[in-house]
């Protein structure tokens, strides 16, 4: 009975912390809670190179070699009604689809963007997965002034690196990407050594909040999901101790809660009589990967705040993509939610070829296993169609809504028919993919890390939860942004993290500008394929080693991508030695 309480109370406290600091609100609130020098100076510190040289991220900007081949874009931002499930919204969108026009380029090529925001508020994009230079990297107040509405900006980069990878505004992104700012880009390897798929469709996963109570603003405040809840007036919390470094109180410091009534969600300093339940943090992962009843709860934090679940404009499970038997295919499924989505494939084999844009060595066929998708992560995979009848992309989400809605079908279109989608099949309890034994051997021309070699720079990263002076925090190392202090690196040298969470909710964590290698999970190395992420999903009590080299000269983020936690304070700037940044940091947003 305790456990099932347990696993109730860390999705209330999720759903709770999502109401405390969404968007404009909780950045609002690290603006207005600090003096405007702590504001200014706070997620970076003063630092100069080796060689006492200081130079502004701004004029980090790309060297295309001569004669590069040029493939130019317009995005234009601006407000649409669409159609979702048969609801009518108003969104935000590029070019006036969700999501945005498919960007595909060739690995070499170089890329201008031309962004025009015809909104009534600011934007910028960020070019998630893409290794770009220190100022084309989207980041208001830290990489670029916000583009204003009437404004135009032209974004610049060489698509150095083959992959799946996705573009989105990243400006109070709860709201912007939560609305339809967002696209998908594929940069084409320069020399295909494996043959290529014969059809190769490229999927966006998105959820969506609709109705008025579920809405994607500001504060995406809904306590839909918690009817066997009782949750009064949280009044005052006793016995709290509330001296944690930077005013963070963490959740292992709760003794309990004993919550009733609805009232009091707007502000989160009302909450009362937390003196029943242990709340204490979740016991580190010792025994490598296996599910547990925590990662289930989880997984159902923003249960009943999203209504519709879309793949690409599809809201009704009815996706159907073109290939015939015996043709081989490769889905390139982006997760451009806040969710952690479980995706498989019924109906024959596939493998998984590429994580985050970066190949898998040497894949094998795997069946009935899910692929436990983070926020922000991309998943390769490929199949061959078998001789007779369709293969479905399936979700295993807790949800009904979204097992019924995030669903494709392969297959012969004119078989096939365009009426109702297949019957839904039962795939929740299948095993959870484990990337950390997957593949074997390296990959032709990448360097990989050691666990045994020497780091030039080592940092620790704690993921955790607290309460700040105005509601619920995710916090890094005890702080909460743009108190965190940054990580300092120098070009050239060798990083290694170690992340741990020691909170009971999922975390995908990603770094701008940079992949990185995973080492460890759990203490355990790594046995199959070198894995290379921008985006790594933590699950509660993880630990992971991760490595880098600092080649990418900038000003980085490194952050939360369920971008409720990241806008509550789970950002951590990576500062190059030497780089400043010559904007307002007022204007920093997530």
């Amino acid at each position: 009975m305790m456990k099932k309480q347990r696993i109730v109370l860390y999705s209330a406290m999720a759903v709770l912390a999502v109401a405390a600091g969404g968007g404009y609100t909780a950045w609002s609130m690290h603006k207005t809670t600090n003096t405007p020098q702590a504001a200014s100076t706070a997620p970076l510190v003063q630092t100069a190179s080796p060689d006492g040289k200081k130079v502004p991220v701004s004029a980090l900007v790309a060297n295309p070699p001569s004669g590069a081949h040029v493939q130019s874009f317009t995005l234009t931002a601006q407000e649409k009604s669409i159609s979702l499930g048969g609801k009518t919204i108003q969104a935000m969108t590029f070019n006036g689809t969700v999501p945005g026009p498919l960007l595909q380029v060739r690995q070499g090529d170089l890329v201008e963007v031309t962004v025009r925001n015809q909104l009534r508020v600011p934007i910028t994009v960020h070019w998630h997965g893409i290794p770009v230079p220190g100022s084309q990297d989207g980041v208001p107040g830290l990489t670029q002034e916000p583009i204003r509405p009437g404004e135009s900006h032209v974004y610049r980069f060489v698509a150095d690196r083959a992959g799946t990878y996705w573009y989105h505004s990243h400006v109070n992104s709860v709201q912007e990407i939560g609305l339809g700012l967002y696209g998908g880009v594929v940069v084409l390897p320069k020399n295909q050594i494996a043959p290529a798929a014969d059809r190769d469709y490229t999927l966006l996963l998105h959820e969506w909040s609709t109705t008025t109570s579920s809405s994607a603003d500001e504060t995406m405040g809904h306590t839909a999901g918690m009817s066997g809840m009782d949750m009064g007036s949280m009044g005052n919390m006793g016995g709290m101790d509330m001296g944690s470094p930077g005013g963070e109180t963490h959740m292992n410091e709760m003794n309990g809660m004993n919550m009733g009534g609805a009232g009091g969600m707007n502000s989160m300093s009302s909450m009362s009589g937390m003196a029943g339940m242990p709340m204490g943090a979740p016991s580190l992962r010792t025994q490598g990967f296996q599910v547990t009843d925590m990662d289930w709860s989880a997984l159902g934090e923003m249960a009943g705040m999203y209504d519709v679940y879309t793949v690409n404009q599809e809201a009704g499970g009815k996706t159907l993509l073109e290939a015939k038997p015996g043709e081989t295919v490769r889905l390139r499924l982006v997760n451009a939610g806040n969710m952690t989505h479980l995706m498989t494939v019924i109906g024959t084999p596939f493998k998984v070829v590429a994580i985050d844009g970066r190949d898998i060595a040497n894949p094998t066929p795997i069946e009935n296993q899910l692929l436990p998708m983070g926020a922000g992560q991309r998943y390769d995979i490929e199949f061959t169609m078998p001789k007779n009848g369709p293969v479905q992309l399936v979700s295993g989400d807790p949800e009904d809504r979204a097992r019924t809605q995030l669903r494709a079908t392969i297959g012969d279109a004119a078989a096939s028919g365009t009426g109702s989608a297949p019957d839904l099949p039962d795939v929740q309890h299948e095993p959870w993919f484990d990337f950390t034994r997957y593949g074997s051997g390296s990959i032709p021309g990448v360097q990989t890390f050691t666990l045994n070699q020497k780091f030039d720079k080592t940092f620790n990263m704690d993921l955790g939860v607290g309460m700040g002076q105005s509601g619920m925090v995710y916090t890094i190392n005890g702080k909460a942004f743009p108190n965190v202090p940054p990580f300092v690196v120098n070009t050239g040298e060798t990083v290694r993290i170690h992340i741990e969470n020691r909170s009971a909710y999922i975390h995908p964590m990603h770094l701008h500008g940079h992949s990185f290698q995973v080492l460890t999970r759990d203490g355990k190395p790594i046995t199959g394929s070198p894995i290379f992420l921008d985006t790594l999903q933590v699950l509660p009590g993880e630990t992971y080693d991760i490595a880098f080299r600092a080649d990418n000269p900038g000003l980085w983020m490194f952050h939360c991508h369920d971008l409720h936690h990241a806008s509550a304070g789970m950002d951590v700037v990576v500062q190059y030695a030497g780089v400043t940044d010559p904007y307002n940091p007022m204007d920093m947003s997530e």
